[in-house]
């Protein structure tokens, strides 16, 4: 299992006011257990059909399938699941955050930790590592971010504005670790040319992409590889990355390219929101569309207008092609960017991995288990004794109705209730 290395030293370093936030001291909880009874239990892996679930100062404390004698203690808040599911708080692998408030809202929708893919603002990193320093934040999602991505002059990644850039391979060492001084997580490298889209733009050369990828495995940070064409992938598979974030959009890749990202234990996230823009299913959803602000419905109406015609079947095949043959899939949103939206495109993500040909409970793997396997995150994902009580109740059955993951009844971040 690969492990990253969260987390960098400047938790101490940095003076920066904190968010007045709702922050929890772990050592000094006393509030009284909570216990959700008779619910089914996706607990990342597999189906309970019905069990008893207990959450004690943050975390999930006793995991009683039904049937089997329940000892709750005296002052034990109690939730009633039948009917419900309850799931794992949900994980998008794939975005961009730079405020606050884009974690406020992604909890809003289950959605209790995001992978920052690329924030433009390194400020907002470090404050909220500061947070995090200080306690447990209730009120948002967790943020694992790569700080800022590593792309090269006038590639994608510099339309946001003034970033640095990479040249030459000698300078790799150097880029990465001001990465880590600025609160990487993990390392994000930009590897696309834009070929495939008939205007191609400036990228890294392949012996620059090696460089940051060993740079990054230096520093104890995973490198993750933005690139969508099968040449690029097999650019990848050589450096030694541990993952690419979009499928690929050209053509199949063969099977030798995709027997090398098996042997490579390489995990794949899609990002087929972004490719679909398909956001007039969540304004159309029963459960979502009320939700939405009326900025994000502009937005994702926007986009759709703009959606490509054809070209899905490629992306699908080959999203197929991965799992087929083993690949870890992450599901990843890619949001906020056009055609997608905090928090609630997660939720399509899942709908169309199903579309693709995943099965519902392989998709809720892809938002759970499969993103903290990946990251060696070994505190969520997942229900189990000791991990955290990020968790989502819904009714419905989301393991058999993937869109059943929108009908939202309660949403736990560190065992308190959330109020959207």
């Amino acid at each position: 299992m690969k492990k990253m290395v969260l987390f960098g030293s400047l938790l101490l370093c940095v003076q920066t006011a904190t968010h007045a936030s709702e922050i929890i001291n772990l050592e000094a909880c006393d509030s009284p257990p909570i216990a959700i009874t008779s619910v089914r239990v996706f607990d990342g892996e597999i189906v309970i059909p019905s069990a008893t679930v207990v959450i004690q100062c943050a975390m999930i404390s006793k995991i009683i399938e039904t049937g089997i004698s329940t000892d709750l203690v005296a002052d034990t808040i109690t939730v009633d699941g039948q009917g419900k599911t309850l799931l794992p708080g949900l994980i998008d692998a794939h975005t961009h955050t730079f405020r606050r408030e884009m974690l406020e809202r992604s909890l809003d929708f289950g959605v209790t930790t995001v992978f920052d893919m690329g924030s433009v603002n390194k400020d907002f990193v470090k404050t909220i590592k500061i947070e995090d320093y200080e306690g447990v934040a209730t009120d948002r999602a967790d943020l694992i971010s790569a700080a800022l991505w590593v792309t090269a002059p006038g590639s994608h990644g510099t339309q946001f504005g003034e970033v640095p850039t990479l040249v030459e391979p000698d300078d790799a060492a150097a880029f990465v670790a001001q990465r880590v001084e600025d609160g990487a997580d993990f390392i994000k490298i930009i590897y696309d040319n834009f070929k495939m889209f008939d205007r191609p733009i400036p990228t890294l050369s392949k012996q620059t992409l090696f460089a940051v990828v060993d740079a990054a495995h230096k520093q104890g940070k995973m490198a993750v590889v933005h690139s969508r064409d099968v040449d690029a992938y097999a650019d990848v598979v050589e450096s030694g990355a541990d993952g690419i974030v979009h499928v690929v959009v050209d053509e199949v890749p063969g099977d030798q390219l995709i027997a090398a990202l098996k042997k490579n234990d390489i995990f794949v996230s899609p990002n087929l929101s972004l490719a679909r823009h398909d956001g007039l299913r969540l304004i159309d959803d029963q459960f979502i569309g009320p939700m939405l602000t009326e900025n994000e419905i502009d937005n994702l109406r926007k986009w759709r207008a703009l959606r490509r015609e054809g070209g899905d079947q490629v992306e699908y095949d080959a999203l197929m092609a991965f799992h087929g043959a083993g690949l870890m899939i992450l599901a990843g949103s890619d949001s906020p960017n056009g055609g997608t939206t905090v928090g609630a495109s997660i939720h399509l993500e899942m709908e169309l991995l199903v579309e693709a040909g995943l099965t519902p409970i392989e998709a809720l793997r892809a938002a759970t288990s499969n993103p903290a396997r990946a990251f060696g995150l070994q505190d969520r994902g997942r229900i189990a004794k000791g991990l955290s009580a990020d968790l989502l109740l819904v009714d419905g059955k989301p393991d058999q109705n993937i869109t059943d993951t929108r009908r939202v009844a309660m949403i736990w971040k560190a065992g308190k209730v959330h109020e959207n």
